[in-house]
């Protein structure tokens, strides 16, 4: 019996650690960076480390635990594990990063690619669209604009949860309506996404 009233004891100790822990790892920024988010982790189960050990060494030992040393352990707990970090920084997380005293690591661009907008030869339109993710909520658009670079119509759509293809697929589908709408005939589709113009060039994978 009483065997069986200390295992509840720990199943429920448990279930309340993972509650908390989950509930640390709530506050992690979503759109944060990924080493700052690596950081954040590493806070939160050094943290939770310290306080057990400091809990034990006072309850089963002589050991006195003081509040600078436990700063202390946990900061440089912290920056070891930061630059252990396999994940990328932004500049504007510098000085939380300085913080801890953990150097940012950058994303290395190899190469620069200018992309310069083209004007088409009439009689053609061009049609440029474009599909992005934000959070959790996905949304798409594009613009019309004819061989002198003027602007004949613009489109935007939010899509709601969605995937970053479905977006660009959107965009796709949207501007052919939109195309018929004002009988528009010779269109030239520009996008940055050759998997969705797949779509339309393969009717096997829609």
């Amino acid at each position: 019996m009483w065997l069986v009233f200390g295992l509840d004891l720990v199943v429920n100790w448990i279930v309340q650690l993972i509650k908390y822990v989950m509930s640390l790892l709530s506050c992690i920024l979503v759109a944060c960076s990924s080493q700052v988010s690596d950081i954040f982790v590493a806070g939160i189960v050094h943290t939770l480390h310290i306080i057990w050990t400091s809990r034990n060494s006072l309850r089963f030992s002589s050991n006195t635990v003081t509040l600078h040393a436990s700063q202390v352990h946990l900061h440089a707990s912290i920056a070891m594990n930061g630059n252990l970090s396999n994940g990328k920084s932004l500049l504007s997380y510098r000085s939380f990063l300085d913080f801890f005293t953990v150097p940012a690591h950058h994303r290395q661009i190899s190469d620069i690619i200018h992309v310069i907008w083209k004007v088409c030869s009439p009689p053609w339109l061009k049609v440029n669209t474009d599909g992005s993710i934000i959070g959790n909520q996905a949304a798409c658009g594009g613009l019309f604009r004819d061989h002198l670079g003027s602007l004949l119509g613009t489109f935007t759509c939010n899509l709601g949860t969605n995937s970053v293809f479905n977006s660009e697929v959107m965009g796709y589908t949207i501007a052919l309506e939109f195309t018929a709408q004002k009988r528009w005939i010779h269109i030239w589709f520009e996008s940055d996404s050759t998997s969705a113009l797949m779509v339309f060039n393969n009717i096997s994978l829609s």
